[in-house]
């Protein structure tokens, strides 16, 4: 990813593209050509995307494209080759193998070597089985849980029935040393379910969340934000590891050792990169 990983990536439907883009209201802006489209309305969508590129967005961009295996998404393969400037980013849907990657990696570089970072979204059973190959082919992991709830035929929305997809998702990421945005939350006037879920999939390892209204971003970037007191806390464990000659130690009647660090370490890697406080 870029070097600041986005907390919040919040769908816009490419109908309408400067609706929420202008106002940098998320860290990433997915103008959505799939489900946010209705079928007889894709090609008025592309114009509208082609006006909108056609100079460079003030915001951090992406396209959410829709399945290869049908003419639509070969259409937004031609779209992406034309536009006068690039989103930061592709999301594939519906991907159920692999080599579906390297076709849009191919449709989508430009001579000049800077190309669009490609996303995964993880919808399908198919691509939960070929989970580490995609990973290690993608530049992220988006979980689509209403797709791959449905094709499971169980409730969409769920914690427990999702909880083995989420899993397996955030360990195919982190072996392949990229980051997994989890599912949106779909009740838009539940916020303390927004809340609890933000920090139970941060919990389980994930970098970011999906937003499919603006009112939802502030939550998600404050969860996904190191708090003041994890701050002080990795703060406190690298300072006293480092004072007892990186030896496990006692802090706070807590024993801590090298993955203790290395968590802080993190901690006060992603605080710095999103600006929180200067260089430690």
């Amino acid at each position: 990813m870029s070097s600041s990983t986005p907390r919040s990536l919040l769908y816009c439907s490419a109908l309408y593209p400067g609706q929420y883009c202008k106002r940098g209201l998320s860290d990433v802006m997915v103008l959505d050509m799939e489900d946010g489209v209705p079928l007889g309305r894709k090609a008025e969508a592309r114009e509208n995307l082609e006006r909108f590129f056609a100079e460079q967005p003030s915001v951090s961009t992406a396209v959410r494209i829709n399945s290869l295996r049908n003419n639509e998404g070969l259409r937004d393969l031609l779209l992406l080759k034309r536009l006068e400037h690039q989103p930061q980013q592709v999301v594939m849907t519906m991907l159920e193998c692999a080599s579906e990657i390297d076709v849009v990696r191919a449709n989508v570089a430009r001579e000049e070597g800077i190309s669009p970072l490609v996303l995964v979204t993880v919808e399908t059973p198919l691509c939960i089985r070929d989970i580490h190959a995609v990973a290690h082919r993608a530049d992220g992991l988006i979980f689509g849980s209403a797709d791959y709830a449905a094709s499971m035929g169980v409730d969409i929305g769920g914690w427990e029935n999702m909880l083995h997809a989420r899993s397996c998702i955030v360990a195919a990421a982190a072996a392949a040393s990229i980051p997994a945005f989890d599912t949106a939350y779909f009740h838009l006037d539940d916020e303390p379910g927004l809340l609890w879920e933000s920090s139970a999939v941060r919990g389980l390892g994930f970098s970011g969340k999906t937003a499919i209204h603006p009112r939802q971003v502030a939550t998600i970037n404050q969860v996904f934000s190191p708090s003041p007191e994890e701050i002080q806390r990795a703060r406190e464990i690298i300072e006293a590891s480092r004072s007892n000659g990186d030896k496990i130690t006692r802090l706070n009647a807590r024993m801590i050792g090298p993955p203790f660090v290395k968590q802080s370490t993190k901690v006060m890697q992603r605080a710095q990169e999103l600006g929180l406080f200067g260089v430690w």
